[in-house]
């Protein structure tokens, strides 16, 4: 047997020498090892799913909707089978933790989709998912105010700043991505039927309160206050370790891993970015952020233009009117003093026309008098006045009686008749 080998390899060599070609020696001999199939991590202190790069989420998502390349963020995944009002975060409930508040969720994507990366909206896809690794009880914004609790997706570009704390600019978050529910509601399960969604109302009424950041290489993510929540619902808030509720849910995903293995040709066959591509996807995002930033301080000017254009012209306004007031009360005082004026010279003339009238009766009384005293003084005298005479004096007293009644007074000294003369 030993010589049969001898020959065979002698005879190939010949083979080889003759039709040139030259074959690899043969070595010594290779041992099969299957591809690894996809095990829990216990790079977080229990079991869990193992997520170093972006491409970690492919496969594990694939079965539950579409990864699809969406502008600047590269691929992202889109949910499959879900209802035209879907929207993330809303189907589900809030747990308090020792690292915040906790969104529980019985979607089958929800250990992925709402404790990593980010949402967005777009008019071509709907609601996406776009990939990232660092793990939060949520990725949300919040809102309260006017006894209620909104939250909405954080968008993709929020980025933490060098004191740990999450930079959100809540202008770039669109009305429409936030839900609301009653505060003493805030505890009960929600739905997509019982939570407010793009009230403009309720949304003014609502002021930001998130306050997202990093403690001891953990994400915090901090909402409506523990003592408001209780004071509200009436219920007792327990908070309890937020590595409890993450274990349980990500081991659910293990055993559907386990029960569903993956080989190793099925795996490299997932898609993945090369670095140049990262790199290029980061400038695209920040060149959106800074877009939309712009579009959002553009926004903000006009609305502030616009108030103070508003403000001027009611200040305008508001001078016209007292501007006005002011004439009409001028003109109106004018007018008042020119009647007066008027009044008082009619008066006056009136006055001096009686006065005038009145001297001339007075005249014209006295004329009388002295004619009449002047003809009985022409008389003969005959010692005293008889009997005649004295009736003659009293009914020339009655007659000025008479014609005096009804008519202004004399003058102060009238000419008074000369008595006869004896």
């Amino acid at each position: 047997m030993a010589a049969g080998k001898i020959g065979f390899v002698l005879c190939t060599a010949l083979l080889g020498a003759l039709t040139g070609c030259i074959y690899p020696q043969p070595g010594p001999p290779r041992v099969y090892v299957p591809p690894p199939q996809v095990e829990a991590s216990v790079s977080v202190g229990f079991p869990g799913v193992e997520i170093r790069a972006e491409s970690d989420f492919y496969e594990p998502l694939s079965s539950y909707g579409r990864w699809e390349v969406v502008g600047s963020y590269g691929r992202c995944w889109i949910p499959g089978r879900v209802e035209a009002d879907w929207r993330p975060y809303s189907e589900g409930y809030w747990q308090r933790t020792d690292a915040g508040w906790y969104w529980a969720s019985d979607e089958p994507w929800a250990w992925a989709t709402y404790h990593y990366g980010r949402w967005d909206f777009s008019a071509q896809f709907g609601w996406y998912w776009v990939p990232q690794t660092q793990w939060a009880p949520a990725w949300v914004s919040w809102h309260r105010g006017g006894g209620y609790v909104g939250w909405a997706p954080l968008y993709p570009s929020a980025r933490f700043a060098r004191g740990g704390s999450l930079e959100v600019d809540v202008r770039v978050i669109s009305p429409r991505a936030y839900v609301f529910v009653e505060e003493r509601r805030f505890l009960e399960p929600v739905r997509r039927s019982t939570v407010v969604v793009n009230n403009t109302t309720i949304i003014n009424k609502t002021v930001n309160i998130t306050n997202i950041k990093v403690v001891n290489n953990t994400v915090i993510n901090e909402g409506p206050r523990t003592q408001v929540i209780e004071q509200a619902s009436g219920h007792k808030v327990q908070a309890v370790p937020v590595r409890e509720l993450r274990r349980k849910q990500e081991a659910e995903v293990v055993v559907r891993q386990r029960a569903t293995p993956v080989t190793r040709q099925e795996k490299v066959q997932a898609p993945i970015r090369s670095e140049a591509a990262a790199r290029a996807t980061k400038v695209q995002q920040e060149s959106q952020q800074r877009a939309k930033e712009a579009e959002a301080k553009a926004q903000e000017q006009l609305q502030r233009s616009t108030k103070d254009a508003e403000r001027a012209a009611q200040l305008e306004s508001q001078r016209r009117a007292k501007e006005a007031a002011a004439k009409a009360q001028e003109e109106a005082q004018r007018n008042a003093k020119g009647l007066e004026k008027k009044a008082q010279q009619e008066s006056q003339q009136r006055a001096k026309e009686s006065e005038k009238q009145a001297q001339v009766e007075s005249q014209k009384t006295a004329k009388g008098l002295e004619k009449k005293a002047q003809r009985v003084s022409e008389q003969p005298a005959k010692g005293r006045p008889d009997a005649s005479e004295k009736g003659a004096t009293k009914l020339l007293k009655k007659d000025l009686k008479k014609k005096d009644k009804g008519k202004p007074s004399p003058p102060e000294n009238p000419p008074v008749p000369r008595p006869p003369s004896p």
